[in-house]
């Protein structure tokens, strides 16, 4: 194999490692969202349904969410 076809499968290789790192870390950030997403929807729903004021609670968690951004 010629000097030049190594080199430039070295190339390729580099570019093809770098965007499956990429990748994967966005593939990583995506199912750790998707689970975030379902626990708040699945404690949204059991705040709904078991407390009686329901968007007071939900003004309460923006408060908090804004008081911990905060600090």
């Amino acid at each position: 194999m010629p000097d030049g076809t190594a080199e430039f499968i070295h190339t390729r290789a580099q570019t093809w490692r770098r965007e499956i790192v990429q990748a994967r870390i966005r593939l990583a950030d995506y199912t750790q969202r998707a689970e975030l997403w379902r626990i708040v929807d699945y404690r949204e729903w059991r705040l709904k349904m078991q407390v009686a004021d329901f968007p007071a609670e939900l003004e309460r968690i923006d408060r908090e969410i804004e008081d911990e951004l905060r600090r």
